[in-house]
């Protein structure tokens, strides 16, 4: 059975679920193929890999050769623009009728397809998966009218949490042909292990792209009223990503007087990532509402921040709720709420016995509901159903 992925650029460092998942397909005996944006060259994805290594050697750009037009194409007015790119994507129509279903990662690339399929013929059932940005800021644009042929012409639509999914059912998407599916991780790669705090500060750490909806303004002014607050207390928090906000962001420690407790080491391959994972003991994703409505789905950094033993913070975001349960699984605070915050890493501190509990429970909530492997053995069921009958037999 061959599948066809749909994605934007590939591969990308912060989409490695992406990936998991066609890796997952081709255990399970599925051929994978991809149709992209643009193939990428990212120091820090490992290309030797056999797995990403057989991906590249089946991944085409939508436009073929003329890809490399990309850059004056998007120079172009608008209206030209999405003229020419209209044109342009009939090149991968034979490519795409190959496969015996589409798996488009993202609802714009979902819509993509799906214009394609008003157009002319496109026969296998286009399946799309939307994470995020995809749902919160389409729908600050417009409502989600932008998906209005792919709700209409799409076969399944697989939402990260259960807010999307009914985000996307009320904006119009058959509730028979819309159903969470969650991104997992590898759980046995990743070792639980507690670590102590005596004898040293509290390590901090999170782990993103510097953006807006990531939050990090607001766990740096928590940590600045922390110590404005609670001198005595001996803490260092390190941020591992690179982004647009990161020059903003060592100008706020400087600010707020805390730059010789904070370091920014930009974007690190994934192998350096655990690393700095293991030096530490609580993991900060202070998740908000971005000013044009990005929002997260759920944050795999997260699950992998609980199935390794660290104390994890987060906010009431999204789908976030969905994986900790605020005192159970780890700490919530409300977006933005800088004082709150800051109260939850001041109990943090002082109660490292029972964040070693919660830690334990934490590894247990991902291994049963966010297991990569159990995940891809249901996402292989489902294409398989689809392929060989009908949405009407998935039983969503």
């Amino acid at each position: 059975m061959r599948i066809g992925f749909v994605v934007g650029r590939f591969p990308t460092l912060s989409e490695t679920f992406v990936i998991s998942q066609m890796v997952g397909l081709m255990k399970r005996g599925f051929e994978v193929g991809i149709v992209c944006e643009g193939i990428t060259d990212y120091p820090h994805l490992d290309r030797s890999k056999e797995s990403l290594s057989v991906l590249l050697a089946h991944t085409h750009d939508w436009w073929g050769k003329f890809g490399n037009l990309r850059p004056k194409i998007d120079r172009l007015p608008a209206k030209i623009k999405d003229k020419v790119s209209a044109g342009l994507d009939t090149l991968s129509v034979r490519r795409l009728n190959d496969f015996d279903a589409v798996v488009a990662h993202f609802g714009q690339n979902g819509a993509r397809v799906a214009r394609l399929k008003k157009r002319v013929s496109i026969k296998p059932p286009i399946v799309t998966i939307f994470h995020g940005f995809d749902v919160g800021v389409p729908l600050r644009e417009n409502g989600l009218k932008q998906y209005r042929d792919l709700f209409k012409l799409g076969s399944l639509n697989l939402t990260v949490n259960q807010l999307f999914r009914h985000m996307l059912t009320e904006a119009g998407a058959p509730h028979d042909r819309t159903a969470v599916h969650h991104m997992g991780i590898d759980v046995t790669q990743i070792p639980f292990e507690w670590r102590s705090r005596e004898g040293g500060p509290l390590q901090l750490i999170s782990v993103c792209r510097l953006i807006e909806k990531k939050g990090i303004e607001f766990s740096l002014r928590a940590l600045g009223q922390l110590y404005a607050s609670r001198s005595e207390l001996d803490w260092r928090y390190t941020v591992v990503g690179d982004g647009p906000l990161l020059d903003n962001l060592r100008d706020l420690t400087n600010e707020l007087g805390i730059s010789n407790r904070v370091t920014f080491l930009g974007s690190l391959a994934h192998h350096d990532v655990k690393l700095w994972l293991a030096r530490s003991h609580v993991f900060i994703l202070p998740s908000v509402t971005a000013s044009n409505g990005d929002l997260e789905g759920v944050p795999v950094a997260l699950m992998e921040a609980m199935a390794s033993g660290l104390t994890v913070l987060s906010t009431y975001h999204s789908g976030i709720p969905e994986l900790i349960e605020d005192h159970e699984t780890g700490f919530l605070a409300a977006e933005r709420d800088v004082s709150a915050l800051a109260d939850k890493i001041g109990w943090i501190v002082e109660h490292p016995q029972v964040c070693r509990n919660i830690a334990h429970a934490a590894r247990q909530k991902v291994e049963g509901e966010y297991n990569a492997e159990t995940l891809n053995d249901q996402f292989a069921g489902l294409i398989a159903k689809l392929v060989r009958g009908s949405s009407a037999q998935l039983g969503l």
